[in-house]
């Protein structure tokens, strides 16, 4: 296999395709974006206010509850909207990028294929597998890194240091097992989503053709890791200038214009937001791309079965 033909093929049609980048790839990261961000906010407060460090009286989470609590009993007309807006955030999160997903690799593979499909058209493609794609997505988040560092972060805040030497291994060996289990379920959303099979049939399909194609996939796997480090640094060179000017934001704050430093602040934080949305939507589809061509020609190829001759 021609891994280089193939990261080019689809780095060229995610630039052919601005319209997949913005709505497919832009619109879900915006939504995983901002709940990443309040994850890292909340662990590292998390971690500041409990008995490893700066020990408080109440916890992080107890002091977010009550504030939210407290401007909730002040300002009680805004119970209502502020409901609706959290509930819409919730959709969004759990449903929009896994049909956005389905969607994308649809679109992918008919484009791949010569059909010429209308970009809004992956919706209801979407639409259409969502169920079984939501609940592999379900089943694959209980044994993710984020789930296995949360479990590690509650039972080190509550446990202490100490615990440390019993976890550390633990997580190493859980760590390891999950990188493994992610190369043999490389394939299985194409299955969901190409070849309309069930979330477990397709993972049962995924591991059989890593397994027949065991040295391509992990070759492939590993050159996108490479590609995707240097992107992630170029990402986090992008950001780092608006943390400069935040700096600023601050320095104005400080000099007695809190008005202007909070909106240029959030204006700024806005900004950096879309824009890491944008930057990561164009990685999302170019590793959807790579992975559905990938897919796409390993499962059209003859495997000879052991009882078949060689024409040789």
């Amino acid at each position: 296999m021609k891994y280089k033909a193939i990261v080019s093929e689809a780095w060229q049609f995610t630039q052919e395709n601005r319209k997949l980048v913005v709505w497919y790839g832009a619109l879900p990261a915006f939504f995983t974006t901002v709940v990443g961000i309040g994850y890292i906010v909340y662990q590292y407060y998390a971690f500041v206010s409990s008995a490893l460090f700066e020990n408080w009286n109440n916890k992080f989470l107890y002091l977010v509850l009550t504030t939210v609590l407290d401007f909730l009993r002040a300002h009680q007309g805004t119970i209502l909207p502020l409901l609706i807006v959290a509930v819409i955030l919730l959709i969004c999160y759990f449903f929009v990028p896994v049909i956005l997903e389905g969607g994308l690799i649809q679109l992918i593979a008919r484009k791949k294929n010569g059909q010429e499909v209308p970009a809004r058209k992956g919706v209801n493609y979407g639409l259409l597998y969502f169920l079984p794609l939501f609940e592999y997505k379900l089943f694959v988040q209980t044994f993710s890194l984020v789930s296995i560092f949360s479990l590690m972060a509650t039972a080190l805040r509550n446990l202490g240091w100490p615990v440390l030497p019993t976890l550390l291994p633990a997580a190493i060996f859980a760590l390891v097992a999950i990188l493994i289990l992610a190369v043999f379920f490389t394939y299985t959303e194409f299955y969901i989503v190409i070849d309309e099979d069930g979330s477990f049939k397709a993972i049962a399909k995924s591991f059989a053709l890593v397994a027949r194609n065991l040295e391509e996939t992990i070759l492939l796997t590993i050159l996108m890791l490479i590609i995707g480090v240097r992107i992630i640094l170029q990402i986090f060179f992008v950001l780092l200038i608006p943390a400069v000017v935040i700096g600023a934001v601050y320095l104005l704050a400080l000099a007695n214009l809190p008005n202007l430093g909070l909106a240029l602040g959030g204006g700024i934080g806005l900004a950096g937001l879309l824009l890491a949305s944008y930057l990561n939507g164009i990685i999302h589809v170019f590793a959807i791309s790579v992975w559905t061509i990938t897919f796409l020609r390993l499962t059209s190829e003859v495997n000879p079965h052991a009882r078949d001759k060689s024409e040789e």
